[in-house]
């Protein structure tokens, strides 16, 4: 076939952006549409220097300490004493990230015959930022000025690189509750206007800004924060994204988890039997994330296989569950090779 992409979700185990970004091109070449910037400053760790970086900044402060070593052990703030937490009191830092990429991203595509390339910057969805930094009550409470502060930074970026970025939105927790909550996970997704937030944020956004969305269960230490009965969470959430999807604003791409931290995708081809009713519109791939290092070669393409035939086509790119980051170098490279290889799979 060799129709179908290979999507890097972001991170990536390098010392440096440059470092990153050209094993990532390197690797998949022609077959990549974006080009992360392998988030080195925080791979390791998804968003936890983000979350410290507002505290050093004076807008959260420790309310409850935890070691990090699984998400339910993390530490959960509270807003600063004597702060009103709005939008202006963060800073996110994607914008730095995005202007110290930037050069670098035009260098290696001026090098390479890859003129439709986009550099794509990976943002948490204010929901999964405030969730994780506050916990329910300060989802509750604080959620607007995560907002705020997410759609000045998708617009800063957007303004430095125009029309050739794609802003990743990264919806973790938005999974993570929807496979907690099955079968009662569409009821949660209503409740906690989780899809139709992130198409608010899209709608605040500048138009004509390029997105896509991916969808997750967590990676921390390479250990996922839920596990899917069935696909059938992940079919929802993104028809539902689909559904609140903002006039004007681009959806290039969902990418949806077949496997999970250190667990592989199932074998069963019963799990991807949702995926039958997945409604994109026109004009929005979808990315598998199925690419995992525990299974041969055959069986990954018997897993594609699973999830095309589920779907009724093709899927239009391949990828690992979640970002490169969480593993060793040479397990992120041998990934990348697999993801290739899975593309001239028929």
């Amino acid at each position: 076939m060799g129709t179908r992409a290979v999507h890097f979700v972001g991170s990536f185990p390098a010392e440096s952006t440059a470092d990153a970004m050209q094993a990532m091109l390197d690797s998949a070449g022609p077959l990549l549409r974006t080009l992360p910037t392998g988030e080195t400053r925080r791979y390791e760790f998804y968003i936890k220097p983000i979350i410290e970086d507002l505290v050093t900044q004076g807008a959260l402060e420790s309310k409850k300490p935890g070691d990090w070593e699984t998400s339910k052990d993390r530490t959960i703030y509270r807003v600063a004493r004597g702060k009103k937490l709005t939008g202006d009191l963060m800073d996110f830092g994607y914008l730095r990230e995005a202007e110290e990429a930037l050069p670098i991203f035009k260098k290696l595509r001026a090098g390479r015959d890859v003129p439709g390339l986009a550099l794509q910057i990976g943002m948490p969805t204010p929901f999964t930022l405030a969730f994780i930094a506050m916990g329910p009550a300060g989802l509750m409470f604080h959620r607007k000025a995560f907002v705020d502060a997410t759609v000045r930074e998708i617009t800063g970026v957007r303004r430095l690189v125009g029309d050739e970025v794609v802003i990743q939105l990264e919806a973790t927790a938005e999974l993570v509750v929807m496979s907690k909550t099955q079968p009662r996970h569409r009821l949660a997704d209503r409740i906690l206007k989780m899809s139709k937030g992130i198409g608010e944020v899209a709608a605040a956004a500048p138009e004509g800004t390029r997105f896509g969305v991916h969808l997750c269960l967590g990676s921390l230490n390479n250990k996922s924060r839920a596990t899917m009965r069935n696909a059938q969470p992940l079919v929802d959430l993104a028809n539902s994204v689909v559904r609140h999807w903002p006039a004007g604003r681009t959806l290039e791409f969902i990418h949806g988890p077949f496997a999970a931290g250190d667990r592989p995708p199932a074998p069963d081809p019963e799990f991807y039997a949702p995926l039958a009713g997945l409604s994109l519109s026109a004009g929005t791939s979808f990315y598998a994330g199925l690419v995992h290092d525990i299974p041969s070669e055959a069986e990954q393409f018997q897993t594609l296989q699973h999830i095309e035939q589920a779907m009724g086509r093709p899927v239009d790119g391949v990828a690992t569950a979640c970002g490169l980051g969480r593993r060793p170098r040479p397990v992120a490279d041998a990934l990348m090779v697999r993801a290739s290889t899975l593309t001239t799979g028929g």
